[in-house]
């Protein structure tokens, strides 16, 4: 249990770096502004459901994690995802984006019983070579996310981008030590990101009708948008294309939820949003590091589980008076 609370803080405390770093520069470029607002909302509101979620792992009292052989396969399936994906989007010059959605699918399709670290590993394989310089230093970051990946099973599972704040606890790990920087970009004007926002919500309502209506695995549903991105866009966008290639896989992990998480198509799209508006105010950190896009996503989806709950809130009838823990639990009496 133990393990597995550190996983969980590990996973919070990455998601709620970035999510203030965008909030700054919210702040820094635009002042009060409607922006602002939706900034601050949606921080407080992602803060306030992280919190609440780890809370009711703890009284729950029964998700501690159980080791098993199969561990063995899932950290090795962490590496080997992490190796194939960088060997095909650096060596074979395929980029990140078609690199992972690739790997995605073959390991649906070929081990689907490791699918899921497999995955977790390609977000790590997706890092530049900039902060991933050479083998030595993906295979550090990739066994920093196994280890991740392992302990933190019990927790924040359905929500998703869960696997790519995984990785991205790897590649910074190995970033620093060993003395790589990440890159920094300025933030995109909005002749870009109207573009951005609509892709976002496609690729993720896209992946979500996949996973969830259509009942096919996660990884796959999110490796088949991924990809389809990453082929079509810059034929069909030459000049940007292939920054909305990234902001659609990006988005497709959201996608990747549990209808547990995110109960409909309307609640996917306002992480689709949500995912655009962070990509857009992360631009300048943590640049070329493999998982950051996933951890934009675990951010927006836990964002609108938050504001899900508090919409349905109102609507139930609770047991006794109104109190801070029957919030955090969610506890009800009926619908």
């Amino acid at each position: 249990m133990i393990a597995a609370f550190i996983g969980a803080l590990l996973l919070m405390a990455m998601t709620v770096s970035l999510f203030f770093l965008s909030f700054v520069e919210v702040i820094r470029l635009h002042g009060f502004h409607i922006l602002s607002l939706v900034s601050t909302v949606t921080v407080a509101v992602a803060g306030v459901e992280k919190w609440s979620e780890l809370w009711r792992w703890i009284a729950g009292g029964s998700n501690a994690a159980s080791w098993s052989l199969q561990d063995v396969g899932s950290f090795l399936g962490v590496t080997g995802g992490a190796a194939l994906t960088y060997v095909l989007s650096i060596n074979l010059g395929l980029g990140p984006v078609v690199a992972a959605g690739l790997v995605g699918i073959m390991a649906t399709l070929a081990v689907s019983r490791y699918d899921v670290p497999i995955y977790c590993g390609a977000f790590v394989g997706m890092a530049c070579s900039s902060v991933l310089h050479g083998y030595g230093h993906l295979f550090l970051a990739a066994g920093v996310a196994g280890a991740v990946f392992l302990i933190s099973k019990p927790v924040f599972n359905g929500f998703g981008g869960k696997l790519g704040t995984i990785a991205v606890i790897g590649c910074v790990a190995a970033g620093l030590l060993t003395g790589r920087t990440f890159g920094s970009a300025p933030v995109p004007g909005w002749d870009l990101g109207y573009y951005l926002v609509g892709y976002a919500v496609a690729g993720a309502v896209l992946t979500y009708v996949l996973n969830v209506r259509f009942g096919h695995s996660a990884v796959i549903s999110s490796g088949l948008v991924g990809l389809a991105g990453g082929l079509t866009l810059p034929v069909v966008h030459p000049v940007i294309g292939s920054t909305l290639a990234v902001m659609v896989i990006c988005a497709s992990f959201a996608g990747m939820s549990s209808r547990e998480r995110v109960p409909n198509e309307l609640y996917v799209a306002t992480a689709g949003v949500l995912c655009a508006l962070l990509f857009m105010y992360s631009s300048p950190y943590l640049g070329g590091a493999g998982g950051k896009l996933g951890t934009i996503a675990f951010g927006s989806v836990i964002a609108t589980a938050g504001l899900y709950r508090l919409t349905t809130l109102p609507r139930n009838r609770l047991r006794g008076p109104l109190t801070l823990r029957s919030i955090l639990l969610g506890q009800s009496r009926e619908s």
